[in-house]
């Protein structure tokens, strides 16, 4: 479920409004199968270097620009109504434009061209236990889930690049920007949170967390225009008010904060080679609603902060941050069954 922005490495439906009131109405049972598809899309042109718009870049349109969509095909099976087990499979469809420019002095643009990939990504396997039987505390809980991410996207797709010329722009083949590439480039561990309390009649706080560890370093993609590529952490944060608006209808409304990103060192392992980290803060309003074995929600976060910070790469050799592309929203959807 874990996702950034634009630039910053993006990959997965990521999650929706925290449904837990929902969860302990009734739709996770003993011994049942729940079956869900997750939607993500994201339009990213605004460049920011630490956490200053280069609005320059818009002006004269040499901003990078990403559109993407993610779909999450998920099955979880329910042991018990405390512990389950949750497959993904998720697959992306990526557009990355961008300029290409004369070698004159003035880098004159002389035109867009587009990059694209798309397929299945990293796959993940997880397990997750509450802390109390939910049947018996429908006012508060607490989530954890533990797993793993293989690396089954492709790390290495490639696509026709137009380079500068001395005649005007050449047409090569090259691995496509590390921010659609399908697969992360390695292994990593996640870890998930999720808790809740009620605290009055129909209103509840709610937090999710979670973070994905991988212990490799680095790999080259062949024809790389950007070197080695660093294989990131990623993170994600949320928190809010989730209330039941309609009760007889199973409608509820939320809103809370968002943060995620790429951090600049990795817990385990190096951090070197070619990175964008960076993180985003988001208002995130959402909506949610179950009808019998089904259950929905909808949520659009809208980002108020971002920053591209300065990677290890460019501390080593004294650059400012190189401007990276951030949304300023992102549709989430999410639609389950249970059987």
């Amino acid at each position: 479920m874990l996702n950034a922005q634009g630039c910053i490495a993006s990959r997965g439906a990521g999650g929706g409004t925290s449904c837990l009131l929902g969860e302990v109405d009734g739709k996770e049972f003993a011994e049942s199968w729940e079956a869900s598809v997750g939607y993500r899309w994201l339009h990213s042109d605004r460049m920011f270097s630490g956490d200053v718009e280069q609005t320059q870049r818009a002006a004269e349109g040499s901003q990078e620009i990403n559109d993407s969509h993610f779909i999450d095909l998920s099955l979880r099976y329910s042991f018990t109504p405390q512990w389950s087990l949750e497959l993904t499979l998720p697959t992306a469809v990526n557009d990355r434009s961008q300029v290409v420019r004369a070698l004159n002095q003035q880098r004159t643009i002389l035109g867009r061209f587009h990059t694209h990939s798309a397929g299945l990504g990293d796959i993940r396997l997880m397990g997750y236990g509450w802390a109390l039987v939910p049947t018996n505390h429908p006012h508060g809980n607490v989530q954890l889930g533990l797993g793993v991410s293989a690396p089954s996207g492709d790390r290495d797709v490639q696509d026709t690049f137009l380079i500068p010329g001395r005649r005007g722009p050449i047409a090569q083949t090259h691995a496509v920007d590390q921010s659609i590439q399908l697969g992360a480039g390695g292994w990593g561990s996640v870890f998930e949170v999720a808790a809740y309390r009620e605290v009055i009649p129909r209103l509840s706080v709610y937090i999710n967390g979670a973070y994905t560890l991988t212990p490799q370093e680095s790999y080259t993609p062949t024809a790389s225009l950007s070197g080695t590529y660093s294989i990131t952490d990623n993170y994600l944060a949320r928190g809010g008010f989730e209330w039941v608006a309609w009760p007889s209808r199973s409608i509820s409304f939320s809103l809370g904060a968002r943060i995620e990103g790429v951090p600049v060192h990795d817990l385990v392992g190096g951090s070197d080679g070619f990175r964008r980290p960076g993180y985003a803060i988001s208002v995130e309003p959402g909506v949610s609603t179950m009808y019998h074995s089904w259950s929905a929600s909808l949520t659009a976060p809208f980002a108020v902060y971002r920053n591209r910070q300065q990677s290890v790469q460019e501390q080593e050799n004294g650059m400012a941050p190189v401007a990276a592309g951030f949304a300023d929203f992102v549709f989430v959807f999410r639609l389950s069954r249970t059987f």
